[in-house]
């Protein structure tokens, strides 16, 4: 089986596309010995991210839908997975999905493509809350749901411990900006003993770090792996995104928010109920509620152990089995 891999990545879309297709790349080459080919389309990120796998980057004003053709061609390619960021999907995309449908290509998507649902065999949703437009009939399945996340889990998960370790994820492009602002107010409202780690994402500028602050502050630049940062922080702050689902995997007690404007609420109004994370309206009230966390382990441990049970049931199971029935 020759699997094509087709994502976004780069600034102003951040690395969310490509982390999910590494797990799909993983999982399928384990589950069905497949090889696995990637094809990006934007800035040229980190080569250690696809170690071990075949990769063409491409330029984001060059023709996506063209070289995918060349690509299924020279490569012989039965299966397709798309992971594109909705704002950059090629014009007359639906053309090219019916033309490779004739060639016999299986097509799936994650994370979108909804309005070609009649040219793909399966959507895959990495979340638990998915819709469909009430006028749309949709005969190709759709899989959603609280084990449907495709996380890049390297590290085993750990019992929660009460600690003064904080860390800090604003995403892979911090397009708005927080770590100009966010690093001098945290300094103004946490404890004098905490320890803070800061994350620059590959497509980030470093954070303005205050001259005079009153406890440590680390800046992480673009590491490979966030895995071993979470398994040390004893609560977290961080933008809504792929990340965030890590932290809650491995019950890092997290307070959320999205300064995207609201088109993350109906999300976020459903992971406050469930219990597992504090959200907040924007990074002002997100520093007050870190401080309440750190100030509470009880309720730390509750957000713990609950972020953990809604969490175990790993996405990639449950996507390598929604293709081993495309082949069967």
């Amino acid at each position: 089986m020759n699997i094509l891999i087709v994502c976004h990545a780069g600034k102003g879309v951040g690395l969310g596309h490509l982390k999910r297709s590494l797990v799909v790349a993983h999982s399928m080459q384990q589950k069905f010995g497949a090889e696995i080919y990637f094809l990006v389309q934007g800035d040229s990120v980190n080569k250690d991210y696809l170690s071990g796998f075949e990769y063409q980057f491409l330029e984001s004003n060059k023709d996506l839908s063209l070289m995918i053709r060349q690509q299924v061609v020279t490569l012989d390619i039965q299966f397709i997975v798309f992971d594109l960021f909705s704002q950059h999907v090629p014009d007359n995309f639906g053309d090219l999905l019916e033309e490779l449908k004739r060639n016999d290509c299986k097509l799936i998507s994650v994370d979108g493509l909804i309005d070609y649902h009649n040219k793909l065999d399966l959507i895959f949703i990495p979340s638990f809350n998915f819709s469909s437009p009430p006028d749309l009939k949709i005969d190709t399945p759709i899989l959603f749901g609280w084990d449907c996340y495709l996380l890049n889990i390297k590290k085993k998960q750990i019992k929660w411990q009460q600690g003064r370790h904080v860390l800090v994820l604003t995403g892979g492009s911090d397009t708005t900006k927080l770590g100009k602002t966010l690093p001098g107010q945290l300094n103004n409202v946490l404890p004098e003993n905490t320890k803070l780690n800061w994350v620059t994402g590959p497509f980030s500028d470093r954070p303005l770090f205050p001259k005079n602050n009153k406890f440590e502050m680390l800046n992480h630049q673009a590491p490979s792996a966030l895995d071993e940062l979470m398994i040390k922080s004893n609560y977290a702050l961080t933008v809504f995104g792929v990340s965030f689902f890590e932290l809650l995997y491995y019950g890092v007690p997290t307070v959320v928010f999205s300064p995207y404007g609201n088109k993350d609420d109906n999300e976020l109004k459903v992971i406050e109920s469930e219990g597992v994370a504090l959200v907040a309206r924007d990074e002002v009230d997100a520093i007050t509620k870190l401080k309440t966390l750190m100030d509470n382990d009880k309720l730390a441990a509750s957000l713990s152990e609950m972020s953990k049970i809604i969490m175990s049931v790993p996405g990639e199971k449950k996507f390598t089995q929604a293709v081993l029935e495309l082949v069967v």
